[in-house]
This record gives structure tokens, sequence and C-alpha cells, in this order.
């Protein structure tokens, strides 16, 4: 098999086999065959929530972490690096190399990805938790009880990971949950200290019925100052970040436009 032969047949092949799993795991067409898609989703999932909960390690912002495309990553990653592998040196003595050269691969895809997508989620949460705790305060003003003025919010705000977590905080007495559970939970995904902060003035609210308000419309102007601190700390790092393509490509370009014809005067007075 040549490398020809991987593009030409290989990819095609993995792709059409892709695109049928996912083709028949949307029919209720009976069989067990047409139920190994969705078993596959499944592994998938329990082995990435076995990931993200830090059994293996630990992840920032991994819990929030609900796309499984980084599993598909690494495995597209994996098997393409054996087939190149076994593609160079069908032997048998290349199959323990080429498996271990696609497992690391596809290990090192796999942590990259969810490492990424949980700093996404976390700046997502981020930027999105002082509007929440500002509008949380005004629908506590206007006399809304907590649990409705939770629920409100978590729909106001854009759709993403902070959505989602006040949404379970928010279904934890339809399930049965109390309401400290489900905020402890919801701390352990989240692992952001003004979320915490956000987190505690919801508690003492719900367990001792004082008036949360004031206490969310101050953390939240906190939040915006420090978004500010940290906007401004960004600006000044984009002139650093700057520097080396305007050394590298846009200083010579100059230069070289600049003293072309003395080189080429030069060039010609040495050829006389």
């Amino acid at each position: 098999m040549k490398y020809l032969d991987i593009l030409t047949f290989g990819f095609p092949l993995v792709t059409g086999v892709f695109l049928l799993c996912r083709f028949f795991s949307g029919t209720s067409l009976p069989g067990s065959i047409f139920r190994i898609p969705r078993k596959i989703v499944e592994v998938h999932r329990k082995a990435h929530n076995k990931l993200v909960a830090g059994k293996a390690f630990s992840l920032s912002g991994g819990m929030l972490v609900t796309s499984l495309r980084g599993w598909v990553a690494a495995e597209v990653a994996g098997i393409s690096v054996m087939a190149l592998s076994l593609a160079v040196d069908p032997s048998l003595s290349r199959i323990p190399i080429s498996f271990f050269l696609g497992l690391c691969l596809g290990w090192f895809t796999l942590f990259s990805s969810v490492r990424g997508q949980g700093k996404r989620q976390m700046e997502s949460v981020r930027s999105s938790l002082p509007v929440a705790s500002f509008l949380f305060s005004l629908l506590l003003e206007a006399g809304m009880g907590s649990h409705s003025a939770l629920q409100e919010a978590a729909r106001a705000i854009p759709k993403g990971a902070l959505a989602r977590e006040l949404e379970e905080i928010s279904r934890a007495r339809i399930l049965g949950i109390s309401r400290e559970e489900a905020l402890e939970r919801s701390r352990r995904k989240v692992p952001l200290e003004d979320y915490h902060i956000f987190l505690n003035l919801v508690g003492q609210g719900e367990r001792l019925g004082i008036g949360l308000s004031r206490g969310l419309r101050e953390h939240s102007s906190k939040m915006l100052e420090g978004e500010n601190f940290r906007a401004e700390a960004t600006a000044q790092k984009a002139a650093v970040k700057l520097l080396f393509p305007l050394v590298a490509f846009i200083f010579p370009s100059v230069v070289l436009i600049i003293f072309s014809p003395i080189i080429l005067y030069v060039w010609e007075m040495w050829g006389q």
C-alpha cells in the first residue's frame, strides 16, 4: 500500500463509514447493527465523563466540555498515523511501534482538544457572569423569588456553559436535589473564584433569607472592573506580539524598498 492508495481509498472509506453510522443512528430501523453508533457514542460519553471528572487527570474547565469532537479527532489522528506507519513498512515488527505512535498522537490530540475547549468554556462563564449577576439582582429587586429569578436569568443570558449551570441549579428542586448539593456540584465543575462568590451569595440568600440584590450588584461591578483590567492588559500585550512580525516581515521589506536603488547602482558600478 502506498501513500496514493491511502489518499484515494482509505480516507474516503473512513468518511463514508462515518456518514453511514451517523445516518443510521437517526433512523428507527430494527436490528442490533443500527444500534452500534449509539453504543459508540455512549462509550465515548462515559470515557469523557471519567476523563474530565479528574479520575485520569484534572483539566481546568474540562467538566464544562460537552462535545465529543476531541475524541473523534484523537481517533482519526491515531488511526491515520498507524495506517501511514504500516504503509511505509508493513512488517509484523512494525505493528507495536505503529500502535504506540498512534496512541501517543491520539492522546495528545485528545488532551489538547479538551484543554482548549475547557479554556473557551471558562472564558464564556467569565464573560457572561457579570451580566447574569446584575440581571439576577434586578429580578430580585422587582419582587421575584430566587428560584424564578435564577431561571429567568439563565434564559436571558446567551446560551453557553453558564446558562447550562444555572439551569441545572434551577432544576435541582424539580429533581429532588437540595439547593446546597446543586451549588456544590456546580462549584466543583467551574473552578472560577468569581463564580464561587456568586454561588456563595445565592446559597446564603437561600439559607438565611437575606436580601441578595445589593451584594450581587456590587459583585457584578467588581467583575466588570476586572474585565476592564484584563482588556487593558491584553491591549498592552498586543504591542509585544506585533514586534516579531514587524521585525521579521515588514522591516526587511521597507529596508529593501528604500535601499534597492542604491544597491542596484552599486552593483552596476561594480560590474563596470
